[in-house]
This record gives C-alpha cells, sequence and structure tokens, in this order.
C-alpha cells in the first residue's frame, strides 16, 4: 500500500464499470450457458481537471510513487451516496453475515425513516478491501434496523456484529492498470492527466 491519493482535487470526469467475467455458449439449437468464473470487480477511468503546475505535481508524483501497476494505494470515491442517512457515521453490521451472502442486516439509521440507503449507493465494511453497491432501496425501522440490506457482489469474507460500515464515499483500494503516465501541457500553462485503475481485492 502506498497512500491515499489526494482529495484536493475532483476529477472533471469519471468513469465507472462493474466487471463480472462470464463464460457464454450457444448450442446449434440456441440454448444458452452461462458460467460464472472469477469474482466481481470495479473499474474506473480518472480524468482530472485543467490544472496549473504546483497544483498538478501533487498528483503526478503521487501516481509515479505507484511504480506504475506494481503499488496499491486508496481512492476515494468523487461521488455522494444518494441514501438520506448517507451522513449517519454509526452504521453497523447487526448481527452476522457469511461468505457469499447478498444480504446484510444493519443498524444504526433513522428510525422509521425510508431511504436510509438508496439502490446504486457504494458501502464498504471495515474488514474489507472489497466495495459493495446496494442494489435496492432501504428504509429502516422504528429501531433504526435494516434487516436485510441488498448487496452485489456477495460477500467475499463474513462480517461480524457490529462491523462499521460506511455509507457514503468510501476508498476504494486500487492498483493503476498502465505502467506508462502520460499528461499534457498547453500554451497557458494548464496541465492534464488520466489514469485508468482496477480494484484490488
Amino acid at each position: 500500500m502506498s497512500g491515499a491519493f489526494p482529495t484536493s482535487k475532483k476529477p472533471s470526469v469519471f468513469n465507472f464499470s462493474s466487471n463480472r467475467p462470464n463464460s457464454t455458449a450457444y448450442t446449434l439449437s440456441g440454448k444458452r450457458s452461462v458460467k460464472q468464473f472469477a469474482a466481481q470487480y470495479f473499474t474506473f477511468s480518472v480524468q482530472m481537471p485543467p490544472m496549473n503546475q504546483a497544483d498538478f505535481m501533487e498528483f503526478y508524483s503521487f501516481l509515479v510513487k505507484q511504480k506504475g501497476s506494481f503499488d496499491t494505494f486508496t481512492f476515494q470515491y468523487p461521488l455522494e451516496n444518494q441514501g438520506v442517512d448517507k451522513a449517519q457515521t454509526d452504521i453497523a453490521v447487526n448481527g452476522s453475515a457469511s461468505a457469499g451472502a447478498t444480504q446484510v442486516p444493519m443498524d444504526g439509521f433513522s428510525t422509521s425513516t425510508n431511504d436510509v440507503l438508496k439502490a446504486g449507493d457504494i458501502i464498504k465494511f471495515a474488514n474489507h478491501n472489497k466495495i459493495y453497491m446496494i442494489t435496492d432501496d432501504e428504509n429502516a425501522n422504528s429501531s433504526g434496523e435494516v434487516a436485510a440490506v441488498d448487496i452485489e457482489p456477495p460477500l467475499q469474507a463474513a462480517v461480524v456484529n457490529n462491523e462499521a460500515v460506511t455509507v457514503n464515499q468510501p476508498s476504494f483500494t486500487v492498483a493503476l492498470q498502465q505502467d506508462d503516465l502520460v499528461y499534457s501541457t498547453d500554451a497557458a500553462g494548464f496541465f492534464t492527466l488520466s489514469f485508468d485503475v482496477r480494484e484490488v481485492l
């Protein structure tokens, strides 16, 4: 691990992708056979806004420090989640869930509140590198609990009671997908930079 990507400026373009490798075959009769053969992971392409040289070099030197695709670093998700409880910092697993589960009980939400988490929100469990996506809108009961928060992909490792959950702008563990880092500058002295990263599990 080689630090956290600077957050003093947000990307101007952020292209996000969920990757779930499958093997698909069709018979002559048209029947379809699909097998999943690898774990899900996220990738994204980042384009930083034009910057003057002094600001730009903070970002470029950080990426050079990664030694191409050799090292890993953390990258904070730049978009705000949509759930109404995204500012809550006391959300936790309520009970436990085993590896492979697609539903996790949680508590610490605002009581009797709808849409505490929204489909598409990105979350992270305290003891996981993996990032998970909420797949259904979730409502909290009168005790601030959601009995079964729907996630994708399935849990890669078990979660335990009271394990903290980050419900807004979690940090991905990533590595660069390329070993070369090219930047450009213009006559006005502004620098631009783009790069691709892949989630490291």
